[in-house]
């Protein structure tokens, strides 16, 4: 079988850290298919800012400042070009793409695609359609969507309908703002006995109170005991708390991110089942299908009108539960890692 190393400087973390902590959709995605690599019989070593060696699953860990191995069969630099050095004699060089591609074409950084030219690992049509033509020729392309784990993948339908319950988890950089302001105006109106509930990595501390941290930035100030109670944000939880407040939520409304280059949380919330109401901006749209699974909505109005609806419609949501149940499933990380091995390791 191959040597593999993967290097990422996204963060601190090691194989372990993904059953300790919430983490974000790099560091997962590293993390499971290395893990998944490894499990095909692969040798893999994984560079990355974590405190020190350890051996985790069958994959080695090792801080990237550590000396690394000086050639391998395949060498994946995460995002960041200036890691495409890190490995001097590679069999075959990737960067593998986890982001917008914008940065590839910086100036600080387009030499390096150049001298390296690294086979491109991409993940959505959004990042196709945004990888520069400025950039080394896309002939060597890898095309493959991210994997979802298994606990969230092949569920049965619920037997009832959740309550009125929605659901926002991502960072609440990520537009919370405009959400909550259509959730106060044309939403909770509608449905005065709904709960917007916000999960994510929020950066707020234990006992922080979020209508006075937030107020004025991704919540309004000023708003009445009766908005304040529709809307509960949680501290970071951990994945099972995560998957089970998607299966008790009636829909994910999500105005998307310019940023969202996939958007994990989409893919393993329709694969629970969830039905979304999503704009179309950034890779949004590819991981909800209009009409069936969810609501592809630009407008203000049409978005409220169509959250309100899988709010309070139990036929139209348990058709649209059915169907993401059906046809949302996605890759598994073992699929993946069978795609990734035929595509750059054969």
């Amino acid at each position: 079988m191959s040597r593999i190393v993967f290097a990422d400087t996204t963060g601190a973390y090691d194989g372990r850290t993904l059953d300790e902590r919430p983490l974000g959709g790099t560091e997962s995605s590293v993390i499971r298919l290395a893990r998944a690599l490894a499990a095909r019989g692969h040798q893999v070593i994984c560079c990355t800012n974590c405190d020190a060696p350890i051996e985790h699953e069958g994959v080695s860990w090792q801080p990237v400042g550590d000396t690394p191995p000086a050639t391998c069969d395949l060498y994946v630099a995460i995002q960041h070009p200036q890691l495409l050095s890190l490995v001097a004699r590679p069999a075959k060089r990737a960067i593998w793409v986890l982001w917008r591609p914008n940065n590839l074409k910086h100036y600080k950084q387009i030499w390096r695609m150049w001298l390296y030219r690294p086979v491109p690992i991409l993940m959505s049509r959004f990042q196709q359609r945004g990888y520069s033509p400025l950039l080394p020729s896309r002939r060597s392309e890898v095309f493959i969507p991210l994997g979802l784990p298994d606990e969230a993948r092949g569920l049965p339908p619920l037997e009832a309908p959740p309550p009125r319950r929605a659901l926002f988890a991502s960072n609440p950089s990520r537009n919370l703002s405009p959400l909550v302001d259509i959730w106060v105006r044309r939403i909770l109106p509608a449905v005065p006995d709904a709960i917007l509930d916000v999960y994510g990595l929020n950066g707020l501390t234990p006992g922080q109170d979020p209508w006075q941290v937030w107020a004025g930035s991704h919540l309004p100030a000023g708003q009445p005991a009766h908005v304040k109670a529709s809307i509960r944000v949680h501290p970071p939880t951990s994945r099972d708390g995560l998957k089970h407040a998607m299966r008790t939520a009636r829909v994910i409304p999500y105005l998307g991110h310019k940023s969202e280059a996939f958007c994990l949380t989409l893919a393993e919330a329709q694969a629970l089942g969830l039905p979304a109401v999503v704009s179309r901006l950034g890779s949004v749209p590819e991981r909800v299908i209009d009409n069936v699974t969810g609501f592809h909505r630009d407008d203000e109005a049409g978005f409220a009108e169509a959250t309100i609806a899988l709010l309070t419609d139990d036929d139209l949501w348990r058709s649209q539960h059915l169907a993401a149940l059906q046809r949302q499933q996605g890759l598994s990380w073992a699929d993946y890692a069978e795609r990734f091995e035929a595509a750059l390791l054969t």
